[in-house]
């Protein structure tokens, strides 16, 4: 989404291109809005990674990261749903909340977030993963801090599946902060086998985004235009031309900071282990009462953008 905003939109001219990105509008009265909302300055919106050879939007959404836009402090805050988190999927039960897109596509993702979450998202970005190759491999790669367990599960597990798949993804060979290919990128944001497991791989997800967001400020006007055809070949989304104009707009104008929430915490007493199994199947499951209060604190920055139900006035 920050890609999808930023670098595709970065100026108003381009937006006849726009045109040829794949939209898709949300039915207002479908999404399980509840009549909560926050301050009308803060906008949330679902991006929803898909790991898709072939440009289509279907399946099952490998992120879930919500991009909330704060134009009162100047900031974007990004907060990752692990995608093994047990929730009420409406019409299918309870069932990992990675599945509402399988499901439903993303109008039923996305209700499925306002549902369990209260987040009243009104649009959504979703993003085929195998562009962000394309697109760091234009800009001439990411920096990320890589340690030893990361570079190891890398080079053991996905570097030979990307490689076999056609992309050329070499062994990296050294920790610390440098700068990694596409190909190395994306099995940076895949992994997820470490101590924090989901957790982990959101948090990688959310390092290789802001990591392309700062790398944006240093490319071409050429290099702008292809990553432009890049990111209108790879996305879907809810978005207007002018609302994506707009956010691309105020973006560059602003420079925002980038904050990030990743859910669940260790306040959601999240589960682990045995605990997790239901029929067999290992779920993530924690208080969501919890993580929507930890959402809501993150988002209203003072305190004073949520409005209770009660307060809630009709103009």
């Amino acid at each position: 989404l920050v890609l999808a905003i930023i670098s595709g939109t970065l100026v108003g001219y381009y937006n006849s291109l726009l045109n040829s990105m794949s939209k898709n509008e949300l039915d207002m009265d479908n999404i399980g809005l509840s009549g909560d909302h926050f301050h009308e300055s803060v906008k949330n919106i679902a991006v929803f990674g898909l790991d898709s050879r072939d440009n289509n939007f279907d399946g099952r959404s490998d992120a879930i990261i919500i991009i909330t836009i704060d134009d009162v402090h100047d900031k974007i805050k990004m907060t990752t749903v692990a995608r093994d988190s047990y929730v009420e999927i409406e019409g299918n039960g309870k069932d990992k909340i990675t599945h509402a897109h399988w499901f439903g596509g993303p109008e039923l993702a996305v209700k499925t977030l306002n549902q369990n979450f209260n987040m009243e998202i009104t649009d959504y970005v979703t993003v085929n993963f195998f562009g962000m190759v394309e697109i760091i491999d234009e800009i001439g790669g990411v920096e990320l801090d890589v340690d030893t367990q990361e570079m190891n599960t890398i080079n053991r597990d996905y570097a030979p599946e990307l490689n076999s798949i056609g992309l050329d993804c070499e062994r990296i060979t050294t920790t610390g902060l440098q700068k990694l290919s596409g190909a190395q990128a994306l099995a940076y944001s895949r992994n997820r086998y470490s101590s924090g497991g989901d957790i982990d791989r959101g948090n990688r997800q959310k390092e290789v985004l802001s990591a392309i967001y700062h790398s944006l400020t240093s490319i071409n006007a050429t290099q702008l235009h292809t990553l432009i055809k890049i990111v209108l070949d790879n996305c879907q989304t809810s978005l207007t031309n002018s609302e994506i104009t707009k956010l691309a707009s105020w973006a560059a104008l602003n420079m925002p900071s980038i904050e990030s929430l990743s859910l669940p915490d260790a306040d959601c007493n999240p589960q682990y282990g045995d605990a997790g199994y239901v029929d067999g199947i290992w779920y993530f499951k924690y208080d969501l009462d919890v993580a929507t209060q930890k959402f809501h604190d993150f988002v209203n920055e003072d305190g004073v953008y949520y409005i209770p139900p009660e307060e809630n006035v009709e103009e």
